[in-house]
């Protein structure tokens, strides 16, 4: 992929990520330190700098498999976060690309449910997406508020039907706004550092794969972006759906790793 980041940003990222990746998801997890006890993800995922959480969850119409599409997308995006940052990333086992559709449990680095905050702590990055609406209960809801102040990060992407419909964004903003209130989930400016920390966005913002052309939004903890809400489906652009060799595969590749790093770093 060609570079189009700042240089001095992206060989500091390049050569303080691997430390400052251990700091920053050693020091999360320790918040739930007493409860990892024998489980066997926090003996696994602790070899790694970076790892990287799906949600499950059940959407409220369609294939409820969803949540797991395209284990291969996240492969690719950690492969290529991995490379840029040098640091030790888990990868996604025994998925490549749009292979399989959906992925099984032991085909992400990790599924956790948010009735369940114990799990969720194990993991510094959640990834959550998928093509319609859903509804989280009040527990669900509370847990992840819980895990959102307590330093976690969330990204959501929309994966959009026919390049047209914004179901699941449409329901993830509504959600936000109950859970965090009006003010704490707003527009995240282009000049802000997610858009511009090793690669460089800052005029044009998120990067358009397809569907609704909604800008990115965010969950603010104070001044801590902690939840980025995309409508344009990074997802998809990361399993190459167009070819590897194309601006949406690169484009969203490169927007993945901005957010990977803001996260890290925050």
């Amino acid at each position: 992929m060609s570079d189009n980041s700042s240089i001095d940003r992206r060989e500091f990222i390049r050569k303080t990520s691997g430390s400052v990746i251990r700091i920053a998801t050693a020091g999360f997890s320790l918040l739930g330190s007493e409860l990892q006890a024998g489980r066997d993800v926090s003996e696994e995922n602790h070899k790694y700098d970076f790892w990287m959480g799906r949600v499950k969850f059940i959407a409220n119409r369609g294939d409820k498999r969803f949540w797991a599409t395209y284990p291969g997308s996240d492969k690719n995006l950690l492969r290529e976060f991995r490379r840029v940052c040098r640091s030790q990333v888990k990868l996604p086992p025994r998925c490549e690309d749009q292979m399989p559709v959906f992925g099984s449990k032991d085909q992400f680095n990790g599924v956790v449910d948010f009735t369940d905050i114990k799990a969720m702590r194990l993991f510094p990055f959640l990834f959550m997406t998928s093509e319609y609406d859903f509804t989280l209960t009040s527990r669900q809801k509370q847990n992840l508020k819980q895990y959102i102040e307590e330093g976690g990060f969330l990204l959501m992407d929309d994966c959009v039907i026919s390049g047209t419909t914004d179901y699941f964004y449409q329901c993830s903003l509504h959600l936000l706004r109950e859970i965090f209130g009006h003010e704490a989930v707003r527009q995240i400016p282009f000049s802000h550092e997610v858009f511009n920390n090793v690669y460089d966005f800052s005029e044009s913002g998120l990067p358009y794969i397809q569907g609704q052309r909604h800008p990115a939004v965010g969950v603010f903890i104070k001044e801590r972006l902690a939840v980025f809400l995309s409508a344009t489906d990074l997802h998809c652009g990361w399993y190459g759906w167009t070819g590897k060799h194309t601006r949406e595969y690169k484009e969203a590749i490169k927007m993945g790793i901005n957010i990977i790093t803001y996260a890290v770093l925050h």
